[in-house]
């Protein structure tokens, strides 16, 4: 599962000094005013903050590649007692992902445990989403691969009746796809509605079109509805067709706003006169109709300049506004954080920041917003050290600018805290963030000197 570092879902394998320092130095000597002066209290204030930055880290975990996991790509999310729940993409006891639990202990430790280990056969493989829990605290996500076809499954953890004796939970296959106009190799999440279904994306299936990399489908949005009899009906509420503006390949989940309309985005597709051919990927909108149906709107095209290439979904502020990033595009093509607001009934877009390699580069997860409406989030890249940063939008009170907070660098190589973060970060109600990082952390670990990855908090002042 792991790729090149031109692929944004990899793992970057250097011990390299860092990179980002020069390209900062040409991009301020090149304002008439700039001068080396200026460069260097502008790097020893990042230094300072990031020192200062790194007394407010806590490692919960070290992957080490071995039963626990390795290479998490997703976002950790919370029970009501404040216990911790995420995903590895690969590792475990076969090899294939697992599902791990971190508990608070009164003395501020964490306990890890595996939850689960996935096989790579029919209960699935390479998870690469967040979990959603019901009432009953059964947990539901997606596994990129495995299940009946090999092409992923939809699934569902069941805790043990008694936890006190330590038993894993156990995993119940909802939904196997099968490769065709149903959908195939799910990356996100899945979202409950109010009657507990469960809705959710494909990266690739449905409808094919010559537009569509790999040329295999789409990508779909499906349902799953639970039935009198056991198994679980999947319906597809739409299919994506590129070749007609709609986008193509999503790569994250869904999300209900508080009138029942659903949300995403997708990777590629919509304008596909930009970003050679395949189109730099799309927010669209699901709207419910008369009985089973639903209106599906394309929110943008993004075309590079606006933004390219969502990775994450979509989130849903206070205030009802639509918030995401593109992994790309914006003035520096470094990514962009963005913005829809409704006004007379009518999405308006707007980019309120880019992204210039040195504050952050390729933001690659979901995004969180506190009830003052300040943004934070994480990118893979940038960052003084080119190992990913976490970060911070702030707009004053009926102000229009935003100004980014570089909350934290990621050290070279991730050494000890991890690094290259790809699945966006989680916001509790004292102001914590939690995230994954996808490598660093401990590199004897998994081969050749990346680490495997980690799980962190970082508590703000």
């Amino acid at each position: 599962m792991k790729t090149s570092k031109s692929d944004i879902r990899s793992v970057n394998i250097s011990g390299q000094l860092p990179r980002i320092l020069p390209s900062f130095l040409n991009k301020v000597s090149s304002h008439p005013t700039a001068s080396i002066a200026l460069f260097v209290v502008a790097l020893f204030l990042v230094l300072t903050m990031q020192a200062f930055a790194a007394d407010d880290i806590t490692v919960l975990h070290t992957f080490t590649g071995g039963n626990d996991g390795s290479y998490p790509d997703g976002n950790v999310v919370a029970d009501a007692a404040g216990n911790l729940y995420g995903t590895t993409q690969i590792g475990g006891l076969y090899s294939a992902g697992t599902i791990f639990k971190l508990v608070p202990a009164s003395d501020g430790t964490w306990e890890f445990s595996v939850l689960y280990a996935f096989t790579g056969g029919e209960d699935g493989g390479n998870p690469l989403g967040s979990l959603v829990f019901d009432a009953a605290g059964n947990a539901y996500s997606t596994a990129s691969s495995g299940g009946t076809n090999g092409l992923g499954v939809v699934f569902e953890l069941i805790p043990p009746a008694d936890p006190t004796q330590g038993k894993e939970w156990t995993e119940k296959v909802l939904y196997s796809f099968q490769g065709g106009s149903d959908g195939a190799v799910p990356f996100g999440n899945v979202v409950f509605d109010t009657t507990g279904d469960l809705y959710g994306t494909t990266s690739i299936g449905g409808m094919t079109h010559i537009g569509c990399p790999p040329v295999k489908g789409c990508g779909t949005i499906y349902e799953l509805a639970p039935t009198h009899s056991g198994p679980w009906k999947e319906r597809i509420i739409h299919r994506f067709r590129d070749a007609f503006t709609e986008g193509a390949t999503p790569r994250a989940g869904l999300v209900f706003d508080a009138n029942g309309n659903l949300y995403g985005t997708t990777y590629q597709g919509g304008n596909n006169d930009v970003c050679g051919g395949d189109g730099c990927g799309t927010v669209f909108e699901l709207t419910p109709g008369a009985g089973e149906s639903w209106k599906f709107q394309n929110l943008i095209d993004f075309n590079v300049t606006d933004g390219a290439l969502p990775m994450g979904g979509v989130t849903v502020s206070p205030d009802g506004s639509l918030i995401g990033s593109t992994s790309f595009g914006g003035t520096e093509n470094d990514g962009t954080i963005f913005v829809f607001k409704q006004e007379s009934g009518v999405w308006k877009f707007a980019t309120i920041y880019n992204f210039d390699t040195f504050d952050g580069l390729q933001p690659a997860g979901n995004l969180a917003v506190d009830k003052d409406g300040n943004i934070y989030g994480a990118t893979y890249e940038g960052g003084v050290n080119d190992w990913g940063t976490i970060f911070r939008l702030a707009r004053a009170p009926g102000a229009n600018e935003w100004t980014e907070n570089l909350l934290y660098n990621f050290v070279v190589s991730g050494t000890h805290f991890g690094a290259n973060p790809l699945g966006g970060v989680m916001l509790d109600s004292s102001g914590n963030l939690y995230l994954t990082a996808n490598q660093g952390g401990n590199l004897n670990f998994c081969q050749p000197n990346s680490g495997c990855g980690t799980v962190i908090k970082f508590g703000q002042q």
